[in-house]
């Protein structure tokens, strides 16, 4: 009875359940490649699953525009691919006092955009923290990307450094054509209709590249790029690099080229574009110069945006530049920036003495032009000839 009334009066104690110990991952692993290799179709698909995909984090880039060595950091939860981000290293300075600089892939002549790291949404952090962490690790070096995301995490990361801003001009496309052509200008809509109109009488097409016609159409499109902008445009000291890594975009359907065709069988306008998850990428172009041609280019721009939307297309990027002509094909901007750092002693001295110089040509510049215009002027009078002037 005792023992009854003992436990009758004693108060009720909950035992709280054992807590249960949080799960903690393994520390994602960093391995550097100069080629992808197996992980190619892990890291595209990575690149679709981006907020801003670029075709230039594609690995059909990445495997074949590289100027220098290519680093590729490809960061591991076990052996899954959770992120990574694509560098080439070269040398830059004076030979004796040379140090290493990572750039972005194919940056340079071949200018691509839009870069950042790649990384699944739960090991974005330990990523960028991966990337940062090599790019800064020990030992001098010139850290010097341009093309990046403004937006993006490595731009956010480095803007310290920024030292450019470019903008990226797009457009939304509608699924009608029709919609986003009547939202042009007069005078291109104008152009356009009458251009089209003489090219159907003479018998002028529009083709889509096969890609097993793919190389002569890369060898035409250097041709007419060439003989239409020559010496204003540095693309082809890098076509090499970018004949390759076209062809392999091509045959990962990444890369197509239309060609405006004559009647008789000429190529008379030709633009590579490049394909990105839902977006579609001018990077280059070339037409014929003749009299007979002008407008040749808009009329082909406007029958691949017309192919785009029909095709679902959601968006037309037309890359870093503030080119006039690219107001006429687009809406709005994105921005890109060029971040240069300076890495252990001779790293850093080399980026000062760049902003120096920098500094030094802006300011020649600046004095070159008040020179010229106080030499544009008339030739400076007496003070006592001014003030009988003004007393006349």
């Amino acid at each position: 009875m005792a023992i009854f009334t003992f436990l009758r009066h004693t108060p009720r104690v909950t035992i709280p359940p054992t807590p249960t110990p949080p799960l903690t991952r393994s520390p994602i692993r960093l391995e550097i490649r100069y080629q992808l290799g197996a992980l190619e179709s892990a890291w595209d698909a990575l690149v679709d699953q981006q907020k801003l995909s670029s075709p230039f984090l594609s690995s059909w880039w990445l495997n074949n525009a590289a100027e220098g060595t290519p680093a590729l950091l490809c960061c591991f939860a076990g052996s899954e691919l959770v992120g990574g981000a694509a560098f080439q290293i070269d040398a830059v300075g004076p030979r004796a006092l040379a140090v290493e600089r990572v750039r972005c892939v194919g940056q340079g002549t071949l200018a691509p955009d839009h870069i950042d790291l790649i990384a699944l949404p739960d090991h974005a952090a330990e990523v960028l923290a991966l990337v940062l962490r090599w790019l800064k690790r020990s030992g001098s070096r010139v850290v010097d990307l341009d093309g990046l995301a403004a937006t993006g995490a490595l731009a956010q990361s480095l803007r310290s450094h920024q030292i450019e801003r470019m903008a990226a001009p797009w457009t939304k496309l509608p699924a009608d054509s029709a919609e986003y052509l009547a939202a042009r200008a007069g005078q291109v809509r104008s152009t356009i209709s009458r251009t089209r109109k003489r090219f159907v009488r003479e018998g002028v097409h529009l083709r889509r590249v096969p890609t097993d016609d793919m190389p002569a159409a890369l060898d035409r499109l250097a041709e007419l790029h060439d003989s239409r902008w020559s010496e204003e445009s540095s693309f082809l000291e890098g076509w090499k690099r970018f004949r390759a890594a076209a062809l392999a975009g091509a045959a990962s359907e990444s890369v197509i080229i239309h060609e405006l065709v004559s009647a008789e069988g000429d190529v008379i306008a030709t633009e590579l574009d490049l394909l990105c998850g839902n977006s579609l990428a001018f990077y280059q172009a070339g037409r014929r110069t003749e009299r007979e041609w002008r407008g040749s280019g808009s009329v082909l721009r406007a029958d691949i945006l017309q192919w785009a939307c029909s095709e679902g297309f959601a968006e037309y990027d037309l890359l870093r530049g503030d080119e006039s002509y690219k107001a006429d094909w687009s809406d709005t901007q994105r921005q890109v920036v060029r971040c240069r750092m300076g890495v252990g002693p001779r790293g850093v001295a080399l980026v000062q003495a760049a902003r120096a110089q920098q500094w030094l040509r802006v300011g020649a510049t600046r004095y070159e032009a008040k020179a010229k215009k106080l030499l544009s002027r008339g030739p400076l009078k007496p003070r006592h000839e001014a003030h009988n002037e003004q007393s006349g």
